[in-house]
């Protein structure tokens, strides 16, 4: 398991580099097909065996979803389809609803959450220093994710949420916040997202302009802690280890991107509002 996951990051990692750095119609469809993907899983996870065709419909249609989020901007319509998948998770994950209980629930909640949570990496591309934040972004997520399992198995012994994750520990998630905020405010010195933070001291002893850059070091790791949580809830309904077995040693590509659905609206939004 663990050297299928190293042979898996060592091809991933590099095509994730370049992923980012490519201009961004490229970056954009790629997101799209990623996300369309995982739709795919997470449907297919669901579906009962009459309705095959409802999976590749649903991925086509949360491709289709994100290129009109990502056209209409940040009108009304943006949060009125967000309120709508929050809506859905929740019913999912509830399991007690006919709307969770049907194939259509479960294509209307697929397509909406990651459909409108997945539209934030095209958005996040796009502000200033996008791509910069883009990795501030990968590296939080990576680190809390990483510093939670090591953590969780050297000292963890008291259970978070047992009755969705079984695994996960108060010491785990502790562990993982601490190394996840490190890491965010490393790779925000490291990649100079603005240029007058040189140390993490700038960070700390600046004035109300640092107040962006330490919301998204603070609240990241908890965003994504809360995007595996979300995931692993809809993985106890439809009674899966792992959405698929795409990716070797990790699962599926929900699997990796679970926690990344919740942190890039956060670091995204609090660009947005801080910064207005």
């Amino acid at each position: 398991m663990f050297i299928h996951r190293l042979l898996t990051a060592a091809v991933g990692v590099p095509l994730l580099a370049v992923l980012l750095i490519t201009p961004e119609p490229i970056f954009a469809a790629v997101v799209e097909a990623i996300l369309a993907v995982a739709t795919f899983e997470l449907v297919r996870c669901a579906q009962p065996k009459e309705g095959e065709l409802t999976v590749p419909i649903s991925a086509a249609a949360t491709a289709a979803l994100l290129v009109a989020l990502t056209r209409t901007g940040l009108s009304p319509s943006v949060w009125v389809i967000i309120l709508l998948a929050g809506v859905s998770l929740l019913m999912l994950i509830q399991g007690r609803n006919q709307f969770a209980q049907s194939l259509g629930g479960w294509w209307i909640g697929s397509v909406l959450y990651i459909g409108a949570m997945g539209v934030h990496f095209i958005l996040l591309r796009d502000v200033e220093a996008g791509q910069r934040w883009l990795v501030i972004l990968l590296a939080t997520v990576f680190a809390t994710d990483t510093g939670a399992y090591i953590v969780g198995r050297l000292i963890g012994h008291r259970k978070m949420a047992p009755t969705i994750s079984p695994n996960k520990t108060w010491e785990g998630a502790v562990g993982g916040y601490l190394v996840g905020v490190i890491t965010a405010l490393i790779t925000i010195v490291a990649v100079q997202v603005d240029p007058q933070i040189k140390t993490i001291t700038d960070i700390v002893t600046g004035d109300k302009d640092r107040i962006p850059v330490i919301t998204v070091a603070l609240g990241t790791p908890i965003a994504a802690m809360i995007g595996d949580l979300v995931e692993s809830a809809l993985k106890r309904r439809v009674a899966v280890k792992d959405i698929s077995q795409i990716l070797p040693g990790y699962g599926g590509v929900l699997d990796r991107l679970d926690s990344l659905l919740f942190a890039a609206p956060w670091i995204y939004w609090t660009l947005r509002w801080t910064s207005a």
